[in-house]
């Protein structure tokens, strides 16, 4: 049998104060840790905006789905916009299954969720 996996890899940049964490490839409990701490420094960071583009992930586990629920909700209590991007089912597809699709804001592509996180009006108070 062959391994299909593509190499997991998980980055970070930053412009005018708004964050993008990266995920490619095939996300599992391995970098489920990174990319845990990038979104939440972000967000603690009380950076503009955070959007969380996973439009390069090729596979998607229920730990990465826990750090985007995790991201999303700490997120809403410092009151920083968050965004996910992602066009792949391997990445959709777990979202609606478990109506999370409903819960997170979701995105197709990178432009309209940094729109989306730029529209809204950064109300954290330090």
């Amino acid at each position: 049998m062959d391994d299909h996996r593509t190499a997991a890899a998980v980055g970070r940049t930053t412009e005018a104060g708004f964050v993008t964490v990266r995920g490619s490839g095939d996300l599992d409990l391995g970098c489920a840790p990174r990319l845990r701490q990038l979104l939440l420094t972000a967000v603690r960071e009380a950076a503009r905006g955070v959007v969380a583009d996973l439009s390069a992930v090729t596979f998607c586990d229920s730990t990465i789905l826990s750090v985007l629920v995790d991201a999303h909700r700490a997120a809403l209590a410092c009151r920083v916009p968050f965004a996910i991007t992602a066009d792949r089912a391997s990445v959709v597809r777990p979202l609606e299954i478990l109506g999370l699709d409903t819960l997170l804001p979701l995105y197709a592509d990178l432009d309209a969720a940094r729109a989306a996180v730029s529209r809204c009006p950064q109300t954290r108070v330090s």
